[in-house]
């Protein structure tokens, strides 16, 4: 005879299957399908690389300030994880400087309400990290498309796509042990579920602005 077991369900997989339809939605938005292939102009490729940075660094100042007050955050954001140093790098790499971007709307609406979020709900911050970092699995796929695309080699353009290399797995395996390892409870697991549907939509509709750019 079977026993149903009372024990709640880990939090990484409480991300992955209730978020699992935002990401595909995500995923399937015409601009990431552009990416996907290596099929965007030179110029949308960099445009996607700002509105990322701008992203990146608003969240990440956010998360470095929130992390003494959140034990969940300090336990499991490590500075490698931070990206606004592989945006800056990549583009620097196409000759442009971070103090000219301007955010597109979607991105200017998402870094007001990192602000509210970091005052009201600031766990919910890792939820919105999770997404980001769990991106870069699919991403290394992206960033040999982009090398092909525009005759790229090593990292050139293509640092924040593929920043860990063959370190890739090891590094999300410990990101999400870490996630597992600091006992949040099942309300906090609630908040970082709802934060990381809330960057999947975030990511959809800040790709709907890069591609009305691109058909502009």
């Amino acid at each position: 005879m079977s026993v149903e077991s009372n024990q709640p369900r880990p939090v990484t997989m409480r991300l992955k299957e209730e978020t699992a339809e935002h990401h595909k939605a995500a995923e399937r938005h015409e601009f990431q399908q552009a990416l996907v292939r290596g099929g965007v102009s030179k110029e949308a490729y960099i445009d996607y690389l700002g509105q990322m940075l701008l992203l990146h660094a608003a969240l990440e100042s956010r998360l470095r300030a929130a992390a003494p007050r959140i034990p969940a955050i300090k336990r499991v954001v490590k500075d490698f994880q931070h990206q606004e140093p592989y945006l800056k790098r990549d583009l620097g790499f196409f000759g442009v400087d971070p103090a000219t971007l301007t955010p597109s709307p979607q991105t200017k609406a998402f870094i007001a309400t990192l602000d509210r979020v970091a005052a009201e709900r600031p766990l919910a911050l890792l939820g919105y990290h999770y997404v980001l970092e769990g991106s870069n699995n699919g991403s290394k796929y992206i960033a040999k498309a982009i090398r092909r695309t525009f005759s790229l080699s090593g990292q050139d353009g293509t640092a924040y796509l593929d920043p860990y290399g063959d370190e890739q797995m090891p590094r999300w395996q410990a990101f999400k042990a870490d996630l597992e390892a600091s006992g949040l409870s099942d309300s906090e697991g609630d908040v970082l579920v709802k934060a990381a549907a809330e960057m999947f939509e975030a990511i959809g509709r800040i790709s709907e602005d890069l591609a009305r750019a691109v058909h502009a």
